[in-house]
């Protein structure tokens, strides 16, 4: 059975959206399998800081644009910290019509390409036009919360593995937290599909894993 990698991300996290690149190549060249699960960064209450405050704008141009720059992935500041609770209902409700990708794909792109609110019912429901599924269905399924146990379980999971950040990457039972590179994410398959990650990471059990060549 090909190794499976758990990828927990919120949409409205650059480093979700710019981590992608590493993660699809890796599992490309090695014949793994992606789980996406949802984690939310902030579940209710206002931002920790404005999106577009001084703060925010160093990170933005001291690191979010050098790595989009080095990936060759276009991304624009956004000027909004919406709640993600029903995008990621949303994209519960895309998966269950086998269209989990398409959903995927244009919810990071209108937040992050054309600043749009993802929170907010229509934006959605015009994501659901896009993706060639039913925006009345979508809003209804949203109306309802018919997909809240699907997001609830996903978020037990990332409790379960002390996930706190992200993206954070779980391959045969380990944690990666943050954007990694290309060729960590490989090493880890590998060590998995040997049956060596395990062991691997004993070596140094106080200390961060180094899965590195």
């Amino acid at each position: 059975m090909p190794v499976v990698v758990q990828v927990f991300s919120d949409y409205v996290c650059p480093y979700c959206y710019l981590g992608e690149v590493a993660v699809r190549n890796a599992v490309a060249a090695t014949g793994a399998e992606i789980v996406w699960r949802a984690f939310q960064l902030r579940e209710d209450g206002p931002p920790k800081f404005e999106p577009r405050s001084e703060r925010a704008n160093t990170g933005w141009s001291n690191s979010i644009y050098p790595m989009a720059e080095r990936l060759g992935v276009k991304i624009n500041q956004p000027s909004r910290a919406p709640l993600t609770r029903l995008a990621h209902e949303a994209v519960a409700w895309a998966r269950a019509r086998h269209s989990f990708e398409p959903f995927h794909q244009r919810l990071f792109k209108a937040f992050f390409l054309e600043d749009k609110d993802i929170a907010d019912i229509t934006v959605l429901k015009d994501i659901a036009w896009q993706a060639g599924l039913n925006p009345a269905d979508l809003e209804k399924s949203l109306t309802e919360h018919r997909m809240a146990d699907e997001v609830d379980e996903d978020l037990l999971i990332a409790r379960t593995y002390g996930v706190t950040m992200v993206p954070s990457f779980v391959i045969g039972g380990h944690v990666l937290a943050g954007v990694q590179d290309e060729t960590v994410l490989i090493r880890a398959i590998e060590l998995a599909r040997d049956g060596k990650l395990e062991a691997e990471t004993k070596k140094l059990p106080h200390l961060p894993v180094n899965i590195t060549r």
